[in-house]
């Protein structure tokens, strides 16, 4: 978990003075200025589509008789909407437990009209509950009336009783710009809680300290012998908030870069894990009472914790339950009798038979008869549901909880399945070795997870007494070659064959295209750069059907006058034949975000070249060796005269995917030394 630590500014944030004088933003809900309707765009970046004029947080806690302690969480948000792009800003989902409740909520479109300010309000019968697993529901609505110039704003608060949670704060938006964005808090101590700052975005106000408050609680007390007598009597009690008050102005839309994992690794945000919450105690203290701390009630502080409690929580009653899958897995295996043909066949059947929906959590979204009834799920649905029929069939499969790359690395500091966002399996082959499997990923070869589970670890939880990180991994290797053996004329340009092969995500990719069209066509689209000035004809691929097969191989046919020109009495040949790349992806000078390349991966081109009768090599590209940093990255040019033909042999490897961004230019001149290397060209001159 090393390298997660590696990706952001934490800032750990303890009780201290204030660094930023004091600041304050009123503002009442409906009350629109001229300034703010007259914007046409936001000075500071004038591109923008829209703006956030304020987003603002509260957290706050009252005490209720019969209920005791609850936190409440309001927010107010207001944006300006300059381009279309930006209308869906008016769709606005609240996320909540089921154990809260989510009250008065507001939301409003403002539009100029006629010279007049006109409010369109939601209507009540656009506002949508939806439940997403078992404990987490998301409020969905719809401001209407939105277009070019509107303002829109909403307001919420959600009430919880059992402190759940916390609610994370995110200053920063994707794309968007933020004018303010405030955060309040006061939280009583005995609940306990760790915070992480992220992000580059200096904060205008950065407050926090513990403070003094008072309740007052009502209480029945009993008096009398022969006759009891009630009466309601209250006291007033003392007890100690930790408060958080957190302002960022002008705010830069976070705006994407190439090879970024997860955007959301760099959203200027703070998030809140709930440690313990104490039960509590009322004392006496000098002339009033005090509330303190009593029994302890931990919460997640390990993973292992984590993992135990989703395993008895969440998921064994769903591994164990056969009543809704055992038949289909008893049909799948018949006649099999190997594990590696049970799981593949499991596998199929779910792939063939199940769409996957795209949302992703850690808990099952429905329920196993729901499932197998409607055959759609999420691909945490789908992998349970995998597992479930794999033990069925009594091979040992695991889940594992993971973070896919969108939803950003786990933080090994942050205790809480909030952090991840799908289950995945771990299945127990017959050489006792574990294989990684993501049922939504089928058809995707057994073994070749989909790249955007390949994030670093994943909790692996065999057992309530075996709880481990296990490394995200391919069995697959993921590799791309091209052989050519290609005759060079004055006349025609080239002539030959072209050989190929792709091993994991490109043998996918390849058969998705050759399933869509044909076999010519996915040559056409594969190689348009090569065969633009010419033709490719006699396409062959060896076993396109079988998606199980992790590699696949083709050949064709190739004249072309690609990458060879005539002047005069002298050919001009690039040998490389345009698979360097055709410009440097790091072109920007400078970079705020660390880099991902994606998957592990290897290409091998190995071209021949005839050398036409009566003509000499005059000059040709020198062999090169590039490394970049331990190796993480390295090119190899090999180019050899005979006399007769030309041999390139050239070898892209890529081991280390991850690269921090100190690293950049460094990385930006090892791409741009590669791709300039590939762009030289071999000069042939007549005798």
């Amino acid at each position: 978990m090393q390298r997660a630590l590696n990706l952001f500014l934490c800032l750990f944030l303890f009780f201290g003075p204030a660094f930023a004088q004091k600041k304050q933003l009123k503002v009442k809900y409906g009350k629109i200025s001229e300034e703010e309707i007259a914007m046409t765009s936001y000075k500071d970046d004038p591109a923008a589509p829209a703006v956030v004029l304020f987003d603002k947080g509260n957290i706050s806690h009252r005490f209720v008789n019969d209920k005791g302690f609850m936190l409440e969480f309001e927010r107010h948000v207001r944006i300006k909407i300059f381009k279309k792009i930006a209308y869906s800003l008016a769709d606005v989902p609240i996320f909540y437990f089921k154990s809260q409740d989510v009250q008065g909520l507001q939301a409003s479109s403002f539009n100029l009209e006629n010279g007049k300010l006109v409010e369109t309000k939601l209507e009540k019968d656009n506002v949508f509950d939806e439940t997403l697993t078992r404990s987490r529901m998301v409020k969905k609505m719809t401001i209407p009336a939105v277009r070019e110039g509107s303002i829109i704003e909403y307001k919420y608060t959600i009430s919880d009783e059992g402190a759940v949670g916390i609610q994370d704060w995110v200053f920063q938006r994707l794309e968007v710009p933020t004018i303010w964005s405030e955060f309040e808090a006061s939280v009583p101590t005995f609940i306990e809680f760790r915070k992480m700052a992220q992000g580059w975005v200096p904060f205008a106000l950065a407050e926090e300290k513990k403070q003094e408050e008072t309740i007052s609680i009502t209480y029945i007390a009993h008096s009398g012998d022969a006759v009891v007598t009630t009466k309601a009597q209250s006291v007033r009690v003392e007890y100690q908030t930790n408060t958080m008050h957190f302002i960022q102005e002008n705010v830069p839309a976070l705006k994407r870069e190439p090879f970024i994992g997860s955007l959301k690794d760099y959203l200027s945000q703070i998030n809140f894990d709930i440690r313990a919450v104490y039960e509590t105690d009322i004392v006496p203290s000098g002339q009033s009472y005090r509330l303190v701390n009593g029994a302890f009630k931990e919460r997640n502080n390990t993973w292992e914790n984590l993992g135990k409690e989703m395993l008895e929580d969440v998921y064994d009653d769903i591994l164990r339950s056969s009543k809704y899958t055992e038949d289909a897995a008893a049909a799948c295996i018949a006649g099999k009798t190997s594990t590696a043909e049970k799981v593949a066949a499991i596998y199929e059947y779910i792939g063939k038979n199940y769409q996957t929906v795209d949302l992703d959590y850690v808990w099952m979204s429905q329920s196993m008869e729901h499932l197998t009834k409607n055959r759609k799920g999420s691909p945490t649905d789908l992998n349970l549901l995998f597992i479930n029929m794999l033990r069925q069939a009594k091979i040992k499969a695991f889940p594992v909880l993971i973070s896919t790359r969108p939803n950003g690395h786990i933080l090994p500091f942050r205790v809480t399945s909030d952090g991840m966002n799908r289950v995945i399996a771990a299945v127990e082959t017959e050489a006792n070795t574990q294989v990684l499997i993501d049922q939504s990923a089928c058809p995707n070869p057994i073994g070749l997870l989909p790249e955007e589970d390949l994030n670093e670890q994943g909790l692996l939880l065999e057992g309530k007494g075996s709880i481990t990180w296990m490394p995200l991994q391919n069995k697959v290797s993921v590799r791309s070659a091209v052989l050519a053996d290609l005759t060079v004329t004055p006349e025609s340009g080239l002539d030959g064959v072209i050989t190929f092969s792709e091993s994991g995500y490109g043998a996918v990719a390849a058969r998705a295209k050759i399933k869509e069209k044909d076999a010519q066509s996915f040559v056409q689209d594969q190689f348009k750069d090569l065969i633009a000035d010419g033709r490719a004809t006699d396409s062959k691929i060896e076993n396109p059907g079988n998606w199980q097969d992790a590699g696949l191989k083709g050949t064709f046919k190739l004249a072309t006058s690609a990458f060879v020109t005539v002047s005069g009495n002298k050919i001009y040949l690039t040998p490389a034949l345009g698979f360097g790349g055709k410009e440097n992806p790091f072109k920007n000078p400078e970079r705020k975000f660390n880099i991902d390349l994606g998957a592990p991966n290897s290409q091998t081109y190995s071209f021949s070249f005839k050398i036409p009768l009566g003509y000499k090599v005059e000059e040709m590209p020198k062999s090169a060796k590039l490394t970049f940093g331990e190796n993480a990255l390295s090119f190899d040019y090999l180019i050899e005269n005979t006399g007769e033909q030309i041999k390139v042999n050239i070898r892209r490897n890529t081991k280390k995917t991850y690269i921090a961004v100190d690293q950049y230019e460094d990385l930006r001149q090892f791409f741009g030394s590669m791709i300039a290397k590939m762009e030289e060209q071999i000069v042939l001159a007549k005798d």
